[in-house]
């Protein structure tokens, strides 16, 4: 398939799309049967933070098929991670033809800088948010009451993965600010004026993208407001040579 252009009639911009999507679920599928292989050694990086907690944590399955469910869960989260590349490529080069022109927002500058973006929020979710939400959850138990944590395996990976792929999602608001920011839709100002109003969405999309505690939904929030400052930074660099704000 060549690349489409604005001039494209409907049918072919939806043919266009069908190849869009078989070439991002390839990468997802392609990238989900390497992870499968490596199953074993994710699964060991994911319940190592448990190790430095002070209280024996039991991780047990519950059914026959538990572990193959487990595992398959874990592929295909990395199957997503790994073929993150290629289905950001293939989305904006599915729409960069109305942008790519006018207002200069290149395919693959894009494609790296979510890339780096949503590496650096994984990392943050699992150097920081996850021992530290471990920890504190874990440190509950009353004196009076001989409590024993046994979580499921299942349970566990799908907690710590969804707090990776979401922090890896929240990461991506400086990519969104320089795209709506040459498009002409955000300005350092409007990002000023509305930062109250930000913030609270952060609570909102804390409170959807990761599991039900308030302690990861403010870890969250933290370096959302972070990245929102630089964001307005980023919006400066990146505004329109004939903006005036």
């Amino acid at each position: 398939m060549t690349s489409q252009s604005p001039e494209m009639p409907f049918w072919d911009h939806l043919e266009e799309l069908r190849w869009r999507l078989i070439k991002s679920i390839s990468a997802i599928l392609i990238g989900a049967v390497i992870t499968y292989n490596y199953a074993d050694i994710i699964m060991y990086w994911l319940i190592n933070p448990t190790e430095s907690l002070s209280i024996d944590l039991n991780l047990q399955v519950l059914k026959i098929t538990s572990m193959f469910t487990v595992k398959l869960s874990v592929a295909l989260f990395g199957g997503m991670i790994l073929g993150l590349p290629v289905i950001l490529y293939q989305f904006w080069r599915f729409i960069s033809p109305a942008f790519e022109d006018k207002y200069g927002v290149t395919v693959v500058f894009t494609v790296l800088f979510t890339s780096i973006f949503f590496l650096l929020g994984m990392s943050f979710a699992y150097f920081v948010i996850i021992p530290f939400s471990l920890s504190f959850f874990t440190s509950l138990t009353a004196e009076t009451i001989d409590v024993a944590y046994n979580f499921t395996l299942e349970g566990y990976l799908v907690y710590i993965l969804w707090l990776i792929f979401g922090c890896g999602l929240l990461f991506q608001l400086p990519v969104v600010s320089i795209f709506f920011t040459k498009i002409g839709i955000l300005t350092p100002a409007f990002l000023r004026e509305y930062r109250k109003f930000a913030i609270v969405v952060f609570l909102i999309l804390g409170a959807i993208l990761t599991p039900p505690d308030p302690v990861s939904q403010i870890l969250i929030v933290v370096p959302l407001i972070i990245l929102y400052e630089f964001s307005i930074l980023i919006s400066k660099l990146f505004k329109p040579k004939d903006s005036l704000v």
